[in-house]
């Protein structure tokens, strides 16, 4: 049976700062914002092999600081699940465009950010769209009675 496996990743967005939240007037934003965001995310991230093979899942969290022109640096990561998961999560992180820099009192400012990242993988086979298919069909003969 044909077996397709997808890996997906489901994340929050989760910005904590190196100052008060009430100092920055303006948050650090990603080009687009956060569809944006998440777009990039979905197009970039790559599920290592070895991972979908051992059906690892976790949250990688990435911290990072974006600086007043709007690069980021400092990319590290909080907390992991397997170095494969975490090479990956810093790989797409690094390689992001630069962001729409944090303002406060119309200053560019530096702010320290977190993203955790979702990694899990789904699975789906054709036995499964088969029943789902047997099941619409099953439907189909009640409703002509």
């Amino acid at each position: 049976m044909f077996s397709r496996i997808l890996c997906m990743f489901v994340f929050s967005l989760l910005f904590l700062t190196t100052v008060a939240a009430d100092d920055v007037v303006v948050m650090p934003e990603f080009p687009g914002g956060v569809e944006a965001l998440k777009q990039y995310l979905k197009e970039n991230i790559v599920c290592p092999t070895t991972v979908r093979k051992m059906d690892i899942t976790g949250e990688v969290v990435v911290e990072f600081t974006v600086e007043r022109a709007g690069q980021l640096s400092g990319v590290n990561i909080v907390k992991g699940v397997c170095s494969e998961l975490d090479e990956e999560a810093l790989r797409v992180v690094r390689n992001m465009p630069r962001w729409k820099p944090g303002t406060k009192n119309g200053v560019s400012t530096r702010v320290k950010m977190t993203l955790p990242i979702n990694f899990k993988i789904y699975k789906s086979s054709t036995k499964y769209v088969d029943e789902s298919q047997e099941v619409t069909t099953k439907k189909r003969f009640r409703r002509r009675r």
